[in-house]
């Protein structure tokens, strides 16, 4: 017994620094281990959701697109979904126990029509019925930022893969620095 506290101490310890050092949250990390090709093939595209969270008073976002990468010796998929914004937008203060408040826009987005037919296209793939394969699987979110963006600011996105499950973070509070592609004067 007396082995067993130290042991889960130095486990809970090491389990909050990797996920401290993340963006991606140990959580999501676990979810998204066990998702695979079959998960992907049920789900609903008409029911996905994107919500992107940053610090910011406006919507930073241009565009959205909803990537699916497969790779293996035979085969090589690259697929860009493009997502619309939906209506609703939320500007909220978020209060902080040790720092000043912060406010935080929130706004959500799904597949457009088209995006949603090559969702279904991409189920219906051949490779995907092949229980032998051996590649790797990625789904991620890519984004396009507003002209008038801050050049630096947080940003989280988060993925609603089935709505009983609700939202799930894919990264939280990444830092955005744009300064390094914005041209400089030269003297």
């Amino acid at each position: 017994m007396k082995r067993i506290l130290p042991i889960f101490l130095i486990t809970l310890l090491i389990i909050v620094l990797v996920q401290a050092c993340s963006n991606v949250p140990l959580s999501t990390m676990l979810k998204m281990s066990s998702f695979d090709e079959e998960d992907f093939i049920r789900l609903n595209p008409e029911e996905l959701r994107v919500r992107v969270r940053s610090n910011t008073k406006t919507n930073v976002i241009e565009a959205n697109q909803l990537t699916y990468s497969y790779k293996d010796t035979e085969t090589y998929i690259d697929q860009y979904l493009s997502l619309e914004k939906l209506e609703e937008e939320k500007i909220r203060t978020v209060k902080h126990w040790f720092k000043d408040d912060s406010v935080e826009h929130i706004s959500w987005y799904r597949l457009d029509e088209e995006g949603v037919e090559q969702f279904r296209a991409l189920q219906k793939h051949p490779f995907l019925q092949d229980k032998d394969r051996e590649g790797t699987f990625e789904l991620s979110v890519q984004t396009v930022y507003t002209e008038d963006s801050p050049l630096q600011f947080l940003l989280s996105v988060d993925l609603l893969l089935e709505p009983e499950d609700g939202y799930f973070t894919l990264f939280y509070d990444l830092e955005i620095d744009q300064t390094s592609s914005v041209p400089h004067e030269t003297q």
